[in-house]
């Protein structure tokens, strides 16, 4: 809902803004620049749609959550998350005539789909369980920015594939490093010794 209600017409009217000032051209070749916004639209959105169960959690429990349960609970929302947008994005393969004829004349390049939702579910998990980590530390907005800024920058590559710069292939390489690291640091986060609780 947060996607359909709250970040598309966000972007849609930050594009409406970006073409009142500039043309279609000037924006075309300064997309690097001017992709930066719808991008950071979407981090901000989804991360805060995805941070509700935890915050609910939270203050459920009076403020006080261990930073583990916070981990979790975001890995969940996350992964909830991502699955549903998998799911999304699979049927608009599938609705697009996609078979597995598709495979065979067109090779390992037509499962890119399949393969860059594959690590777009552990980023999305990996982010949430970011962000859930850092409000039960008491860090929770700055961990908030955190995550929003590692989806955005997820996110970056479909402009640098519009712009030229990534080929296909690139954009999946890329995705997948994004979610291995941010995954790693989750991980990390979820079996190092941590501190007690925070009420802030």
């Amino acid at each position: 809902a947060a996607v359909s209600f709250i970040q598309i017409p966000l972007q849609i009217w930050t594009g409406q803004a970006l073409n009142h000032f500039w043309s279609e051209e000037v924006l075309l070749s300064w997309i690097l620049l001017a992709g930066i916004p719808q991008i950071l639209l979407s981090g901000l959105v989804q991360e805060g749609a995805k941070l509700v169960p935890v915050v609910i959690c939270w203050w459920r429990s009076g403020k006080i959550i261990d930073p583990k349960l916070g981990l979790a609970i975001g890995a969940v929302a996350g992964a909830g998350f991502g699955i549903f947008e998998a799911q999304w994005v699979h049927n608009t393969i599938f609705a697009s005539g996609w078979t597995w004829e598709a495979v065979q004349t067109g090779g390992v390049m037509a499962l890119a789909g399949f393969w860059e939702r594959f690590f777009a579910v552990a980023a999305h998990t990996a982010f949430s369980a970011l962000a859930g980590y850092g409000l039960a530390k008491g860090w929770g907005w700055q961990f908030y920015l955190i995550a929003s800024c590692l989806h955005g920058l997820l996110n970056y590559s479909a402009v640098l594939l519009q712009s030229g710069l990534f080929t296909v292939i690139y954009l999946e390489i890329y995705a997948a490093v994004v979610a291995v690291l941010v995954t790693a640091w989750a991980l990390w986060l979820r079996w190092r010794k941590t501190g007690g609780y925070s009420s802030s």
